[in-house]
């Protein structure tokens, strides 16, 4: 029996890592990282006879230590689709600068990730030393995430990373009718929540942007500079945004969107997508942000969670003034400044607290499957697995252990480095 270590994003969100080994052979999937004060990573592991590294998608939690390993060893082998591969490399470079270079890997480990992946498409199986085979299929998280399923002996694991299986207007929806599996380790981060209906969480987002600009105001729309930025962008321009009000795109963002172009075949819609990048305008510099202040307009910028980039930026210029709008669209984790904001109406930006006079709305884009659709998409699974639930709250973990194991399911929710025979 192979052996599955459970490295982190246990009764968490942040650090997932999972190390299965088998015949003196082992594969990495995930190693991310969790924005302590300083970052934290996983517990490092033998990487002897380490066959891949797999990378589920680029979002940190789950790719941000990929350097540390290969500053270990430079000849390990990456396999992750092209678009996860091109988009790793800037989020984890800006995180080493964010950070001073006070990370346990240089400039030069992360510049390795573009030279020691292998890109692997969706549905291609790939052989990796002699006990185990890949294979990845959409995970309709983010432009090119992916679920990693791993084959050896007469088993089969996979490992979901995070996933949505409704399709939104950027991502197609992650693969439903997979293989039969035995052993399911599965995300959780929305187990205890009912997302609301997606096209009625389009139609109010571009109602309160109109109700903005027709007033004579600007919308600051935080977002995750991966996925929801895009994502927003072409809802903008869905729903055709009347030409003279401007719409900007500023920080991680504009370098997302570049790459994301020369990826077609991991978004829903290449050419919408293509007409909301030509439409938006780009911030180079001071003097483009203060352009963007002079009129009514909408503006698109990470932070997500109004933690620090060029959002806070924006906020500084725009919470005092009631014609303009704070609008947030992803969960705002607790103790976030974006939470705050929501709870209070009263956040602290840098040293500072700022009432906030600005229509403060809420508009959740979320990217992952909400307690329904994990449901639906865990038991349709074939070969009535074992499930191992991560990347949630120890709240989520327990909710959805309860209800797969109401339907007679298997389950096991890890402790950070439990390991099990599977």
């Amino acid at each position: 029996m192979a052996q599955l270590t459970c490295l982190g994003s246990c009764r968490e969100i942040g650090k997932s890592a999972f190390y299965l080994e088998e015949r003196n052979e082992s594969i990495l999937v995930d190693y991310g990282t969790k924005f302590t004060n300083p970052p934290s990573f996983p517990d490092m592991v033998p990487i002897d006879n380490m066959q891949a590294i797999a990378i589920t998608h680029a979002h940190l939690d789950h790719s941000g230590g990929i350097p540390r390993l290969l500053a270990e060893d430079d000849n390990l082998s990456l396999f992750c689709t092209p678009a996860t591969r091109d988009l790793c490399i800037p989020l984890i470079r800006d995180m080493y600068e964010i950070s001073g270079g006070r990370m346990p890997f240089t400039r030069r480990d992360i510049s390795r990730i573009k030279r020691q992946t292998q890109p692997t498409a969706y549905e291609e199986t790939i052989p990796l030393g002699h006990s185990f085979e890949m294979t990845l299929f959409n995970a309709g998280h983010i432009p090119g995430s992916a679920m990693v399923s791993i084959r050896y002996d007469s088993k089969r694991v996979l490992f979901t990373g995070d996933f949505n299986a409704i399709t939104s207007r950027l991502n197609n929806g992650a693969r439903i009718n997979l293989p039969k599996h035995d052993v399911v380790v599965t995300e959780s981060t929305y187990a205890r929540r009912l997302n609301p209906d997606r096209e009625e969480i389009e139609q109010a987002l571009i109602q309160t942007v109109l109700e903005t600009v027709e007033r004579g105001g600007i919308a600051l729309i935080p977002a995750f500079a991966v996925g929801r930025s895009q994502e927003v962008m072409c809802i903008l321009e869905e729903y055709g945004i009347p030409s003279k009000y401007p719409i900007y795109v500023d920080g991680m963002a504009r370098t997302v969107n570049k790459v994301v172009v020369k990826h077609p075949n991991y978004i829903s819609s290449p050419h919408a997508f293509e007409r909301a990048v030509k439409r938006a305008r780009v911030i180079y510099n001071r003097q483009d942000r203060a352009n963007a202040l002079k009129r009514p307009g909408i503006i698109i910028s990470p932070a997500g969670m109004l933690k620090g980039g060029a959002s806070h930026f924006y906020f500084k210029m725009l919470y005092g003034d009631e014609k303009n709008s704070i609008v947030l669209v992803s969960f705002q984790i607790p103790g976030t400044p974006g939470a705050e904001l929501l709870a209070k109406r009263r956040v602290t930006v840098g040293n500072r607290e700022y009432a906030v006079q600005a229509d403060v709305r809420y508009h959740h884009l979320s990217s992952h499957s909400d307690s329904r659709g994990l449901m639906q998409m865990l038991q349709s699974i074939p070969g009535n697995p074992e499930f191992f639930l991560v990347h949630g709250e120890s709240e989520s973990c327990d909710a959805l252990g309860a209800k797969l194991e109401k339907k007679g399911k298997k389950v096991t929710i890890p402790e950070t480095n439990d390991s099990f025979e599977v």
